[in-house]
């Protein structure tokens, strides 16, 4: 898979950074899908309230997400979710507190009709890793790396108008 360099060095950069602040460090994905009238304004809408409720919960978020169009030509975006691991352990929760937020954002009824979901992406991998900074081994690690490239790969990524990756501040930089 082709990748996007300056996306994996600023993903490897995110990882780096929140690892140094927590001992443990708990990464997920979850995949958002809006329909196409919605998605500009929110996308960012969904974003900052997630973002603002996983705070809230004492979690202390920090994201990267990356937008793709699909071979059908529907916009979804990926997103990897650091969250600190002395706090949370399991996907669970965030996958709730991220589908109740859509719901907000876009209303019931596109929920229902099955025009916007979170998709869980558990089904080709463990979702939720946990990281300890002092691991010698380096295997859930190297795990996470592999899962969060995907964000950055050229698949997808042609055609899209606009910014296609964002992520939250680095405070080291």
């Amino acid at each position: 898979m082709g990748c996007i360099t300056h996306i994996l060095f600023a993903l490897d950069n995110l990882l780096d950074d929140y690892i140094s602040h927590h001992s443990k460090t708990f990464v997920m994905r979850l995949d958002v899908h809006l329909p196409k009238e919605m998605q500009q304004e929110k996308i960012l809408h969904f974003n900052h309230r997630f973002i603002e409720k996983e705070k809230n919960a004492g979690y202390d978020p920090k994201y990267a997400m990356a937008r793709e169009v699909s071979r059908k030509g529907n916009t979804h975006y990926h997103m990897a979710l650091f969250l600190n691991g002395n706090k949370t352990k399991s996907i669970y929760w965030h996958i709730k507190n991220a589908e109740a937020v859509l719901q907000n954002v876009v209303g019931k009824e596109m929920i229902d009709q099955k025009k916007a979901w979170i998709e869980r992406c558990d089904k080709s991998f463990k979702n939720g890793i946990l990281i300890r900074r002092n691991d010698p081994d380096r295997k859930d690690r190297m795990e996470v790396e592999r899962q969060i490239s995907y964000l950055a790969k050229t698949e997808q990524k042609e055609g899209v108008k606009g910014k296609t990756f964002f992520t939250s501040r680095i405070k080291n930089c």
